[in-house]
């Protein structure tokens, strides 16, 4: 017979198994059967691209943690791969909030490495050479990019330098994905292995902006020319529940489209709004900031643009605080005695 403690175990257990039912069945409408009902269903985050408007994305984070959910899966493009990456290696909302406080915006638009951390040869460069044009075939020709990306890349390479080893990106804290574009083919390519930097430059090389960046002996640009909403690809990794945090612009007539990456901005666009509709079908919890005042390039207004993924989890809070009551409680990770 059961004493009076492990009854109260099996009482809590079956609790919690039946609470996952009715969230998972009722709330999110996620099939799980009787044999499941000891599995806590999978949670995917998606984070789409969209330049410093893709700051919003730690703002919804910060409440996503609020409530108590812990993510299982995360797919990126672009600056959503870059700050999903980040978050799949452990950093958490507020600590992505101060890296990128403290960041100058304008190192990240103008490639501009801190003076103090520049050899002499780099600083005399500097400069000597305030403006530089390649040579190709003894001819100038226009440069592929307003900024090399050196300086995100160091940025990159220095927060992710702990994970430097690991090149499967299944083996981060969370399970990741991103999104670049192959500049020759035009195909959609995703990374899950590789060189972690590399991988995140890629995805978010964004035309026009930054210069293309090399992998092995391909280049690549920016995922959301393909896919700026890798959703079904997070489906594919195993979420049960989808969570989509979604800074696309919206298309724009022509007088509210200015300058090369605005353009940009408008092409890339034109795929991804063809299948949003699909893609939603497979959403649990659309998350939608309101992005409208900024653009790609508004880095220098990110505190307002982090407040914007705050605010746009307030309609979703009823359903983000149940997928964080549906973790096990603590009384159930401790090791148990067998009576």
């Amino acid at each position: 017979m059961l004493n009076k403690k492990s009854t109260n175990y099996l009482v809590i257990l079956l609790s919690s198994s039946f609470l996952w039912f009715l969230i998972c069945t009722i709330i999110f409408n996620v099939p799980i059967f009787a044999q499941d009902l000891s599995k806590k269903p999978k949670i995917g985050l998606v984070l789409s691209g969209g330049g410093a408007k893709g700051l919003a994305h730690i703002g919804a984070l910060k409440e996503i943690e609020r409530a108590g959910i812990k993510i299982d899966y995360i797919g990126g493009t672009s600056m959503g791969a870059i700050i999903g990456g980040l978050y799949a290696c452990g950093y958490t909302a507020h600590e992505l909030d101060s890296i990128f406080s403290e960041t100058d915006p304008d190192s990240i638009l103008r490639d501009r490495i801190p003076r103090d951390n520049q050899t002499f040869y780099e600083k005399y460069n500097n400069e000597v050479y305030a403006v530089t044009l390649p040579f190709q075939k003894f001819k100038i020709s226009v440069p592929k990019g307003i900024s090399k990306g050196l300086y995100n890349f160091n940025l990159i390479s220095k927060l992710t330098h702990p994970y430097r080893h690991i090149t499967d990106f299944s083996l981060l804290k969370i399970p990741f994905l991103c999104i670049t574009t192959d500049l020759e083919t035009g195909q959609e390519i995703v990374l899950k292995k590789g060189n972690l930097p590399l991988s995140l430059s890629a995805s978010g090389a964004f035309p026009s902006l930054y210069s293309p960046v090399q992998i092995e002996n391909r280049f690549y640009i920016d995922g959301g020319v393909t896919n700026n909403f890798p959703v079904e690809e997070v489906k594919k990794m195993g979420a049960d529940i989808i969570i989509a945090i979604d800074v696309q612009d919206n298309l724009k007539d022509i007088d509210n489209i200015s300058g090369a990456t605005g353009i940009l901005s408008q092409i890339s666009n034109f795929s991804t709004l063809q299948n949003i509709e699909k893609k939603k079908q497979l959403i649990d919890i659309y998350i939608k900031p309101n992005i409208n005042p900024y653009s790609v390039i508004s880095f220098e207004e990110g505190k307002d643009i982090i407040q914007t993924g705050v605010d746009a989890c307030q309609p979703h809070w009823e359903k983000l605080k149940s997928l964080g009551i549906i973790h096990i409680p603590s009384i159930l990770k401790k090791k148990k005695k067998v009576y």
